[in-house]
């Protein structure tokens, strides 16, 4: 189970990290004055990013709570 939680907390590690480039990406078009389907794009590409980290972030604290449940 040690296993498990170490591969989610790898990938909610990986998204978050990724979410934080997207929104960088976000910000810069807003404020270099990108063409409006170009920010949309960006914000839902952003918005399913923190969709996933979100899900990702619970996976990860259960697996870590049946984890310390087993293994005390």
């Amino acid at each position: 189970m040690g296993q498990i939680w170490f591969i989610v907390n790898l990938f909610f590690v990986i998204s978050f990290i990724v979410l934080l480039f997207n929104h960088r990406a976000v910000l810069d078009a807003k404020l270099n004055g990108a063409d409006s389907s170009r920010l949309i794009k960006l914000k839902k590409r952003r918005n399913t990013l923190i969709i996933l980290t979100v899900a990702l972030f619970i996976a990860m604290a259960g697996s870590f709570m049946v984890h310390m449940r087993i293994n005390g």
